[in-house]
């Protein structure tokens, strides 16, 4: 099912239906500030075996949380420092995924053969709407197709998911444009992969 949402101004009561399926246990797609991405709630461990099962993965594979303020990831994250905080707040909401150690509140089924978490606050009226509403972090990874590549436009994921995940939340065509990767998780940052955010405001490199 196509849900359409105005990706500025997020109508409340679309947003409503997003978060009631997700709480029953729903996977579902939805835009961000980057790319599509798959997403359940975090704490829901059959949704989450759902969604491994959608994009046709492992548990060995490291996935990201979603998180609506920085406090929530840093239940999440272990390393969070006071610079990185800061660094963390100056970026954030925006394009960029941190790795870091993961704490204990990450649940188990996430960490088979890793210890790590990535984590996304994005810059996206509609992810931010329902992470306020919901109160809870989701699990997320972005949706490709049969070659690697991000499925960036909504109909076009609805035709090829629809029968395996709830909904499809069309916020408009994306660009083509995944979050810059940082990994935290080590002594010192490793740029994992450069995308839409600016290395340089991170100040990690220097």
């Amino acid at each position: 099912m196509l849900l359409t949402i105005d990706p500025r101004e997020p109508e409340p009561w679309l947003i409503a239906r997003v978060v009631n399926l997700l709480r029953r246990g729903g996977v579902v797609v939805v835009p961000t500030d980057t790319v599509y991405g798959y997403a359940c709630l975090l704490e829901d461990g059959e949704a989450t075996r759902r969604l491994y099962q959608a994009k046709g993965i492992t548990a060995a594979k490291r996935l990201s949380i979603l998180v609506g303020d920085l406090a929530t990831a840093a239940r999440y994250a272990k390393g969070m420092t006071t610079p990185v905080f800061r660094m963390m707040k100056r970026v954030l909401p925006g394009p960029y995924t941190f790795i870091f150690q993961a704490t204990s509140e990450v649940p188990r089924t996430m960490l088979r053969k890793r210890r790590t978490i990535g984590v996304r606050y994005p810059d996206c009226p509609i992810v931010l709407a329902v992470l306020a509403e919901i109160g809870a972090p989701l699990l997320t990874t972005s949706v490709r197709n049969e070659a690697d590549e991000w499925l960036l436009d909504p109909m076009e994921i609805e035709a090829k998911l629809g029968d395996t995940v709830d909904l499809v939340v069309d916020g408009g065509t994306l660009p083509n444009e995944p979050s810059t990767v940082i990994d935290l998780s080590g002594d010192e940052p490793v740029l994992v992969r450069q995308g839409k955010g600016d290395v340089a405001a991170l100040e990690l490199f220097q």
